[in-house]
């Protein structure tokens, strides 16, 4: 049956598009938000059926639609194919309102929402993953209610891999003293399985591009029906160590490391270089993000540069995760102690920001 629904919902997303202003314009602001949602959850349901339930969490619990589209995907009402589904789906939301506008209530107070604490006494009793658990721990650090000076923005990535994420971009500036143009050069990512799907723009002084292609997140590889077998330039696996070796348009090797400033920061960043000494890259090195490049061909007279100048993944906060969330077998004692009244929530709360800052709980 779902089968049969994936398949209507993406022979329909034409007609849904089309006939949204439509839509729109005969609903009020607070149903505009529900459709709103309620494609957002379309979009990323097809996600949910690859992936599987688990995997699914894992990629979306900070998702800011996240519990909305669980609980439209956990309903009978989403496997609908009437043409009144879509009403009812805002019926199912409208529902959940008065739950989702406590929970918010919380953003800016030291309490914790009770939606934690039965979602704790659940995961405690074992009926739910360690995922929802530490959703709700996150949810208390975004909002300050745990402080810890560890409380960063962690990512997650994989060993020897490229690590992006959804909504990632990078804004380059390149100059060819062949042309005397500057090329404005953004690309934004989308993390789809084991590929990266890239969103790329050019602007110069003479013209405008868009293209499309995919990067595979392991090799490094850019595939696309326009370029074959070539490597991307502007993101390195990571982790990287002096005398890793580099495979791409000028294969080279790390020979150094030096703090580089970007912005207002200034990162620890390796320097990698050709065997002929023609090109020279400067790159993050925690994220992998290329900062820097130059290449130069005295012969040719070719000089080429490449600036990053904009970039949400290189922040001051950001912090990358090779390992998984650890939960110690032992803190349930804590989890059970507080879900049962036998210790304060400030005791709770005083307890996990040590295990956090101690990196004994990680999350």
């Amino acid at each position: 049956m779902r089968k049969s629904v994936l398949l209507f919902t993406l022979l329909s997303v034409t007609s849904i598009i089309s006939g949204a202003q439509l839509v729109f314009a005969q609903t009020s602001d607070n149903d505009k938000e529900k459709i709103s949602i309620i494609q957002t959850c379309e979009k990323i349901y097809p996600d949910l059926q690859k992936l599987g339930n688990t995997k699914f969490r894992e990629r979306y619990q900070y998702f800011v639609s996240f519990r909305d589209c669980i609980t439209l995907y956990n309903d009978p009402i989403w496997d609908f194919t009437e043409s009144d589904r879509t009403d009812k789906l805002i019926l199912l939301l409208e529902k959940s309102t008065q739950t989702k506008v406590i929970r918010d209530r919380f953003n800016d107070t030291q309490n914790i929402p009770q939606w934690i604490k039965d979602d704790t006494k659940r995961w405690d009793q074992g009926e739910e993953k360690d995922n929802i658990f530490s959703y709700g721990i996150r949810y208390m650090m975004n909002s300050k209610i745990i402080k810890s000076e560890n409380t960063l923005d962690y990512r997650n990535c994989s060993y020897g891999t490229i690590c992006l994420s959804q909504n990632d971009f990078v804004k380059y500036s390149i100059k060819n003293n062949n042309n005397n143009d500057t090329i404005i050069l953004t690309h934004t990512f989308d993390d789809i399985s084991n590929n990266i799907l890239v969103s790329s723009k050019e602007v110069s002084k003479n013209s405008k591009t868009s293209t499309n292609f995919q990067i595979n997140k392991t090799s490094g590889l850019v595939e696309s029906d326009k370029k074959c077998c070539t490597l991307y330039p502007y993101v390195q696996p990571i982790p990287m160590n002096l005398g890793t070796k580099i495979s791409q348009e000028h294969p080279s090797e790390i020979v150094s490391e030096v703090i580089f400033s970007f912005k207002d920061l200034k990162r620890p960043s390796f320097v990698a270089k050709d065997k002929e000494g023609k090109y020279l890259e400067i790159i993050d090195k925690e994220t992998g993000i290329v900062l820097f490049s130059k290449y130069q061909d005295k012969t040719r007279h070719l000089l080429q540069i490449a600036q990053l100048v904009d970039t949400n993944i290189v922040k001051k906060d950001t912090t990358i995760r090779y390992d998984n969330m650890k939960i110690p077998f032992w803190f349930k004692n804590t989890v059970k102690w507080w879900t049962q009244g036998k210790i304060s929530d400030s005791e709770y709360i005083a307890g996990i920001s040590h295990l956090l800052k101690n990196d004994v709980l990680r999350i």
